[in-house]
């Protein structure tokens, strides 16, 4: 949270104004979003770990639906449970809502072959690329960090290229991921063992 505690009005009002920030400033949807919700609910606000950002990242791209809702679900329930969660929803998909009445009013009148139409949009996509691109990165940092995730991480970018089906990929590694776990309690415990004989 902030360095002082906010009323829950105040909570309320963050995240609805928040997350319609986020929305109507940052193009690219979820992958986009996710440097801005860091800077915001991590960094500045300390709503958020590191590490529980992390978590959330992993939560929101395994379930159905739009990550960017996603992400305002999980953020708005941990600070301010349901109404924090509709609120938080709210804000995400209100910008987005409005841009796609003005652009389903004017887009059809508009010139495909259009130069600066077209510059717009290489220049808009070229920077969704860096912004994905640079997500994957700080989630990459922060989630591999043994030989085990590493290699995990390989062997699933190596199948996603071959052309197998990402939810078979995920559907895998959840008990692997079960498993990685017990395994390193279980490694643990035995040197817990082992230094107290």
């Amino acid at each position: 949270m902030t360095s002082k505690p906010m009323s829950l009005p105040a909570r309320l009002w963050l995240l609805y104004s928040t997350f319609a920030r986020i929305a109507a400033l940052v193009v690219g949807g979820g992958y986009a979003m996710l440097p801005v919700i860091e800077e915001t609910f991590v960094k500045k606000y300390k709503i958020l770990t590191p590490e529980e950002l992390v978590d959330m990242v992993a939560l929101v791209q395994t379930l159905p639906g739009i990550i960017a809702v996603n992400s305002a679900m999980y953020i708005g329930m941990k600070v301010a449970g349901y109404a924090g969660a509709v609120l938080a929803v709210a804000g995400a998909i209100t910008p987005s809502y409005l841009v796609i009445v003005i652009i389903a009013a004017f887009f059809p009148h508009l010139d495909p072959k259009n130069a600066r139409l077209l510059g717009a949009f290489a220049g808009v996509r070229a920077c969704i690329t860096g912004l994905i691109i640079m997500t994957a990165w700080r989630t990459a940092r922060k989630t591999l960090t043994g030989w085990l995730e590493a290699t995990s991480a390989a062997v699933c970018l190596i199948l996603v290229l071959f052309g197998c089906n990402p939810l078979y990929i995920i559907l895998t590694a959840i008990p692997y991921g079960i498993g990685l776990l017990k395994w390193r309690e279980r490694q643990r415990n035995e040197k817990q063992e082992d230094a107290a004989s």
